[in-house]
């Protein structure tokens, strides 16, 4: 077996290295620790949901709800919008098409 000479200080140096060496660290592993563990309580789980129903409850009861007349009239605005969207896209794409279909042939 062949003996490895060390680099004097200097040519490590020059190398961009350092002069001191590095040691070897052993880390010490953490104990594991079962996934069950990791969980916060039943009962953590229960009051924060008994929390979010309760605020729920009381900012639907701050909404102000629309009555049947805006409800429909609303429905109605939307449902004519779509229809005119829809005969807009209808024409282009058809307009498109035969302009494609133009340029191809």
């Amino acid at each position: 077996m062949k003996k490895i000479k060390a680099k004097p200080k200097t040519a490590l140096k020059e190398a961009g290295a350092s002069g001191t060496r590095g040691q070897v660290v052993k880390l010490k592993a953490k104990p594991r620790r079962s996934w069950s563990s990791k969980l916060p309580p039943v009962r953590q789980y229960w009051s924060s949901t008994k929390q979010f129903l309760a605020e729920a409850v009381q900012e639907l009861k701050k909404v102000t709800w629309p009555n049947r007349k805006e409800t429909l009239g609303t429905t109605g605005v939307v449902l004519i919008l779509v229809i005119l969207i829809a005969i807009f896209l209808g024409l282009v794409d058809f307009g498109l098409s035969r302009l494609v279909r133009y340029v191809v042939h």
